[in-house]
């Protein structure tokens, strides 16, 4: 008698991508946040935070775009553009990343007690870059505010998504000084969230843009 064989057949999903950048990429957008504090160009109206400051950022002769965005995001394309209606959607006659520009680009200075409600962004990609995190995670999850619950979330970088049977589920990205330098690519239309911190005087440093496809 032949016995019975089963396999595994797994749906279709896209990964989020983290990489750390390095540190002439990083000392460059300091330079551009320097920059963006003698321009003053205010972006709160623009954006969902409710937090202290936010100034759009330039990016010199698209030089953060070359250097890095554009390998990633092409590679991404190559694997996933059929899972991501985004990618299959976009009104633009180019069919890759070689034909994306940085639209919306930003940087966020984060108070303790300010947060950014969950929304998404507009666009094709959309990224988040962690420049300075003045806590720990474990100790904020240590706080009376946190330390009972079942779900301890304060300073915490949330990612939400239904899988494939319509429930929500989220991904929590632990705010730590570790984390300085780290980029995170994801696709726009993710719903995504920023908790606040508590007990601390310093600010949370973050960039954050959108990529969009250029129409000719």
């Amino acid at each position: 008698m032949k016995e019975t064989t089963a396999e595994e057949v797994w749906l279709p999903n896209v990964p989020l991508i983290k990489l750390k950048l390095a540190d002439h990429i990083v000392e460059y957008l300091w330079k551009q946040i320097d920059k963006a504090a003698l321009n003053q160009r205010d972006a709160n109206g623009n954006l969902a935070g409710n937090i202290s400051k936010s100034l759009y950022l330039d990016d010199d002769n698209d030089y953060f775009y070359n250097n890095v965005l554009l390998s990633v995001c092409h590679d991404y394309y190559e694997k996933y553009h059929m899972a991501i209606p985004c990618f299959r959607n976009s009104t633009s006659n180019k069919d890759s990343p070689t034909g994306m520009s940085i639209k919306n680009f930003w940087v966020n200075s984060q108070r303790q007690t300010e947060f950014n409600p969950i929304h998404d962004h507009g666009g094709v990609m959309s990224f988040v870059i962690w420049m300075k995190i003045p806590t720990k995670s474990e100790d904020q999850h240590n706080l009376p505010i946190s330390a009972n619950s079942n779900s301890p979330v304060a300073s915490d970088f949330q990612l939400s998504y239904l899988n494939v049977f319509g429930a929500m589920r989220s991904i929590n990205i632990a705010m730590d000084p570790e984390v300085e330098g780290s980029m995170l690519l994801f696709p726009s239309t993710m719903m995504h969230q920023v908790y606040p911190f508590y007990e601390c005087d310093d600010d949370r440093i973050t960039i954050s843009g959108n990529l969009y496809y250029n129409i000719d």
